[in-house]
């Protein structure tokens, strides 16, 4: 059992984390901002799973020292705007003796995307070199697409069910790896009881697919047609161009996401010396799109 400090438990891959951590018999803290603190909608599961709720938010670093103290590892799952905010907490973590931090490295590995590919990759490489420099040992996890978000949309972000029409971003052909959040967690909870995996980083390779195979794929598992609507590489481009000003910068970002992943295939990029999960813990079997899909029908 290791004590494990978790910030951004009520988010996307927060909960699913929180309970894979607890069914593996952890002691689990969880720091929460105010607003979610004080929400009892996003508190009652926590504290049914006997977690340990803390108050405070990643500004306040007195904060963020004590309640580092006595965990044995930490862990964020902070979304895009808190990405840059994390150094504070690897420092707190740090200084606390922590034997483990893992940042909120979840998604591509931007060190393979390459500079450039997409303003969130550019933020995480950016928080990854920080973090580094705090000399708190870290742990960098890829789990490349969540699968909730890709392949929900049959590849694009943004619905929360199949659509009966999609955009299909290039030709359709490049493959990307997609991983449930549980199995994300679930991974999550095997390396943090794994020594050989402080100070390295590891990726999630699996369920290899694109955007046509997975439209196809749902047609034949619902019966439904889904019209394509075909995005050339150069509108992508002019419509990351034109997403400048406030208003524009979730498009901007979720245009960027599609063409890293459909277009530049950075989903499917490996780098040499980064572990695969599924090589560590073969005991994992990860669910499969066709699989995922069934919970739509």
């Amino acid at each position: 059992m290791k004590k494990v400090l978790i910030v951004g438990a009520t988010g996307n891959l927060g909960p699913h984390l929180v309970k894979a951590l607890v069914d593996d018999g952890h002691d689990v803290s969880a720091l929460l901002r105010p607003s979610s603190f004080n929400d009892p909608k996003k508190t009652k599961s926590l504290k049914d799973q006997g977690v340990h709720l803390i108050e405070g938010d990643l500004n306040d670093r007195s904060i963020l020292q004590q309640v580092c103290k006595g965990q044995e590892v930490v862990i964020s799952a902070v979304g895009g705007e808190q990405i840059m905010l994390q150094t504070s907490l690897a420092e707190a973590a740090q200084q606390a003796g922590v034997e483990r931090f893992i940042p909120s490295e979840f998604g591509v590995d931007p060190n393979a995307a390459g500079s450039a590919s997409c303003d969130l990759f550019d933020l995480k490489a950016t928080a990854q070199t920080q973090i580094k420099e705090t000399g708190v040992p870290t742990t960098m996890i890829y789990t490349n697409g969540f699968m909730e978000f890709w392949a929900t949309g049959l590849g694009q972000l943004g619905p929360t069910s199949p659509p009966d029409q999609v955009q299909m971003f290039g030709d359709g052909d490049v493959r990307a790896y997609m991983t449930s959040l549980p199995d994300i967690a679930r991974y999550v909870s095997l390396i943090i009881d794994d020594p050989i995996t402080i100070n390295r980083e590891i990726c999630m390779s699996n369920n290899p697919i694109s955007q046509e195979e997975m439209i196809q794929l749902w047609e034949s598992k619902s019966g439904k047609k889904v019209s394509r609507i075909p995005v050339t590489a150069d509108e992508v481009d002019d419509i990351i161009e034109s997403s400048q000003t406030p208003e524009t910068m979730m498009q901007r970002i979720f245009t960027q996401l599609h063409r890293s992943v459909w277009i530049r295939g950075d989903s499917n990029k490996e780098r040499d010396g980064v572990l695969k999960a599924s090589d560590l813990y073969p005991q994992v079997k990860p669910i499969s799109q066709a699989d995922y899909f069934t919970y739509f029908l």
